[in-house]
C-alpha cells in the first residue's frame, strides 16, 4: 500500500470556489481504481491550511491516476488555490498478507 500526505495553503479569498473544487475532486478521486482512501481535511490550529491523504493499493495504481487526464486537470486546478510551496511525503507498507506467507 502506498500512503501520500501533502500539506499547503489556499488563498483565503479563493476559500469558497477551492472548497467546492476540493469536494468534486475529492469524489473523483474516490472512483479512481487502486483508491483506497482519499480525503482533504483542514488544520484546525492554521486556517485555510489543509493536508490530503491518499492511500492507494499500489504504487502502479497511483502512477497511473497521476498521467490520467483528469489528475493532470485537477491538478493544475488546484494549484490556482494554493499559496506558498506545498509539502509531500510518501510512505510505502508492505501487504500484510504477503509478509506472512
Amino acid at each position: 500500500m502506498l500512503m501520500l500526505t501533502s500539506r499547503f495553503s489556499v488563498d483565503p479569498m479563493k476559500r469558497g470556489a477551492y472548497l467546492l473544487f476540493a469536494k468534486g475532486m475529492v469524489q473523483r478521486t474516490q472512483t479512481q481504481a487502486g483508491c483506497i482512501g482519499f480525503g482533504i481535511f483542514e488544520d484546525i490550529s492554521l486556517p485555510n491550511t489543509f493536508i490530503m491523504l491518499e492511500q492507494w493499493e499500489s504504487a502502479e495504481q497511483f502512477e497511473k491516476h497521476t498521467t490520467s487526464s483528469g489528475f493532470v486537470h485537477d491538478d493544475g486546478v488546484l494549484m490556482t488555490f494554493i499559496v506558498g510551496e506545498p509539502s509531500y511525503d510518501e510512505y510505502e507498507f508492505e501487504d500484510s498478507s504477503e509478509a506472512d506467507a
